[in-house]
């Protein structure tokens, strides 16, 4: 980060002349106003990283001021500044995103210390947010570092490392597709194209023709021979989507394939056999299928040699906020639109949405603001109704103590690591008590 603007707003223009004055000293750029209206133009016409405001001002007062910012610049750190009479004001502050107060009158050392906290809590907000994207690439389903994303990621490789046969499960809208892509494409047989075929959508006296192939002339319509999947799949990968949707008729010949690696094709009587890796997939519960009798068990095994399933966005709703954040400047380059920005209650709401329809549905949702979105943050009335209705706030609650522990061990490790972990010297940096800092760094577990 090059140097860090200081955006400083307080209707005491003496103090704005004194403490501006100090901060250019350390080599920041300051922007100086003395109302909260005039702040918030400089705050969407200036490229500002921090905030340093009074708490009592004519006009907008400091904690509308703070709603405002955050609403804009969810990111930017607020310094709140307030008098001794006025501290409770401070604390409320805090509660709505600041990132620290002092009292007046201002302590040099104490201004200059929480300024280069608030830098780098911004640089690592900052970096976090890019390596998150280099992560992801343009693995839409897999961005995020929820433990069971992470995990996915970590097995991945070494599921496509073999030639066992894969189930995927999952609901609609979890990735399926592009897990299987994935492992394709880190296999040995990634030089040849995947083979798909959506089971779900072929009446099922095509599916065969389509899976199997046929011989000229076995049935009407047969005009030439044609080439199954399987034998299309030669050398390199089939993927069966919607397995669980196949007919008994089907179940048979495929699971005569994984036993004696050969069929023939409809009409014909010649065996023939393929080199191929078979991986399917299903948001259907197959083992209720077989309970029902609509799934052959045998079959079910012959499938389920690896296992993967894909979780729901439900669970794994920590990643909403990195996801909201790829789609919207996804769509934003793409319609050469603003980016979507949205409150902190609408983030709220949407965080705590189960989402039926998962990254799909999200994905959809964050194109369709793209194409109204003019700059200003979308608020929770602007979204689905279905997304206002279905909010769960306590679990909200519980999912923004995570992001806070979350932020918080990645910040002490980042000072550890600056100071050769000397737990002396990175207490003092970040400006708590040593005790304090031990005491974290074995919560958090860090060595």
């Amino acid at each position: 980060m090059g140097r860090m603007r200081i955006l400083m707003v307080d209707d005491d223009q003496n103090f704005l002349d004194v403490y501006s004055k100090i901060l250019r000293r350390s080599k920041y750029m300051v922007e100086c106003c003395t109302d909260a209206d005039r702040g918030m133009k400089l705050l969407q016409e200036s490229d500002i990283d921090l905030v340093v405001t009074d708490m009592v001002m004519p006009g907008m007062n400091g904690l509308e001021f703070i709603t405002r910012i955050k609403e804009l610049c969810p990111l930017i750190p607020v310094i709140v500044i307030t008098g001794q009479g006025t501290i409770e004001n401070a604390v409320e502050a805090m509660k709505i995103g600041a990132f620290s107060y002092l009292v007046k009158p201002v302590n040099i050392d104490e201004l200059l210390l929480e300024t280069s906290k608030a830098a780098e809590f911004l640089r690592i907000c900052r970096d976090n947010a890019l390596l998150k994207d280099e992560i992801a690439g343009n693995d839409d389903y897999f961005i995020g570092d929820s433990d069971k994303i992470l995990e996915l990621k970590k097995i991945i490789p070494v599921v496509a490392a073999s030639d066992s046969t894969v189930l995927i499960t999952g609901e609609s809208g979890t990735g399926k597709e592009l897990v299987a892509k994935l492992i394709h494409q880190k296999s040995g047989r990634k030089d040849r194209p995947m083979v798909k075929v959506n089971c779900a959508s072929f009446a099922r006296t095509i599916l065969e023709s389509e899976l199997f192939g046929h011989e000229r002339g076995a049935f009407t319509g047969a005009n030439y021979t044609k080439k199954g999947r399987f034998e299309m799949a030669d050398g390199s990968t089939l993927f069966l989507d919607e397995i669980g949707d196949i007919s008994p008729n089907i179940q048979v010949k495929l699971l005569r394939v994984l036993q004696e690696k050969e069929f023939e094709r409809v009409g014909g009587t010649r065996p023939i056999s393929a080199d191929f890796r078979l991986i399917c997939a299903t948001n259907r519960d197959l083992k209720e299928e077989i309970a029902k009798g609509r799934f052959r068990e045998d079959l079910y095994y012959r499938l389920n040699v690896i296992p993967l399933h894909l979780p729901p966005l439900s669970e794994r709703a920590e990643d909403i906020p990195a996801l909201i954040q790829y789609f919207s400047r996804k769509f934003a380059e793409e319609m050469g639109k603003e980016k979507v920005s949205l409150t902190r209650e609408a983030l709220h709401a949407m965080v705590s949405y189960r989402w039926p329809g998962n990254i799909r549905e999200l994905k959809n949702i964050i194109e369709r603001l793209t194409v109204f979105s003019k700059g200003f943050p979308f608020g929770v009335k602007d979204l689905p109704g279905e997304i206002i209705n279905g909010a769960d706030g306590k679990r909200d609650i519980k999912l923004l103590k995570y992001a806070k522990e979350e932020f918080e061990r990645a910040f002490i490790k980042e000072a550890l690591e600056k100071n050769e972990w000397n737990i002396t010297k990175a207490a003092e940096k970040i400006g708590i008590a040593r005790k304090n800092l031990q005491d974290k760094i074995k919560k958090y577990g860090l060595k």
